[in-house]
């Protein structure tokens, strides 16, 4: 079974699942959401959803040239020293 079935199957089971079933699987989603699943460059622990939002911004960073070479980073980071 692929992804789209497994989708077409689970929204089939909510569509008749009782109250409780659906508070489990809220529950389920929660926690999964919720787990720690990566640490940024600060060691601060990221949920999944943390880091999808991460991921975007850096996307978005790409998207609207919000970016540094490494060359010019380096460069940058000399006349840091002469500060």
């Amino acid at each position: 079974m692929g992804l789209p079935e497994l989708k077409d199957k689970i929204r089939n089971q909510l569509d008749l699942a009782d109250e409780k079933v659906l508070r489990i699987v809220s529950s389920v989603f929660d926690n999964y959401l919720n787990e720690v699943v990566s640490y940024d460059a600060k060691g601060n622990s990221l949920t999944l959803s943390e880091y999808h939002n991460k991921v975007e911004e850096g996307l978005n960073d790409v998207t609207y040239n919000r970016i540094i070479s490494q060359e010019d980073l380096s460069k940058e980071m000399k006349d840091w020293d002469n500060e």
